[in-house]
């Protein structure tokens, strides 16, 4: 996956300006940063500037989030991959690290499927990284436990794959929920 096209030097933005803030007015615009769904940085930028500061639209912020996750969860694998000398992560590491992220870039229609799986994401996202951070200090990861982690991965990225399946056929992201009252015999 190729990476961003670099910016020409004089849209890069080298020049670091230092402010000195009390800790309530660094925490008073650390607040108004945060309401605006913005970093300090470009809070402090576009309001000095006199702009309004402008959050990414949730899609994107959605997509960004989602996505940045992944790449970690490819890196740990890697990591683990080297650690542990087990090549059962190599897979795993191209089906999260290129796949995954190759199939679902710049595809703002998933946003709602990403949205409702990035807690699930987080969390496998976490334990991976656990696990990698032992294996990187030298213990010795169990098979069983591998195994339980990968299964949980696997159960956290069908979601994704599914709702890539679908688009790719025409097909809404997630199947529609059943009408209320159309559930069967045992609906309420």
């Amino acid at each position: 996956m190729a990476g961003r096209k670099p910016k020409p030097p004089q849209d890069r933005r080298s020049v670091v300006a230092r402010i000195r803030l009390t800790p309530d007015e660094q925490r008073a615009i650390q607040k108004r940063a945060v309401e605006a769904g913005v970093t300090f940085a470009t809070y402090v930028r576009d309001t000095a500037l006199g702009r309004r500061p402008r959050a990414k639209p949730a899609t994107t912020a959605t997509l960004d989030d989602a996505l940045y996750e992944l790449g970690r969860i490819a890196n740990n694998l890697a990591q683990l991959q080297v650690a542990t000398g087990d090549d059962t992560y190599g897979p795993w590491v191209t089906y999260v690290g290129k796949d995954m992220i190759e199939r679902l870039a710049e595809r703002n229609d998933l946003a709602g499927v990403l949205r409702r799986n990035l807690d699930a994401i987080n969390g496998v996202g976490h334990l991976i990284n656990g696990i990698a951070r032992r294996a990187n200090m030298g213990r010795e990861i169990e098979e069983g436990e591998r195994d339980e982690a990968l299964t949980i991965l696997k159960e956290m990225l069908e979601p994704l794959r599914k709702a890539i399946v679908r688009t790719a056929k025409g097909l809404p992201a997630e199947e529609p929920s059943p009408e209320p009252g159309t559930e069967g015999d045992d609906a309420l």
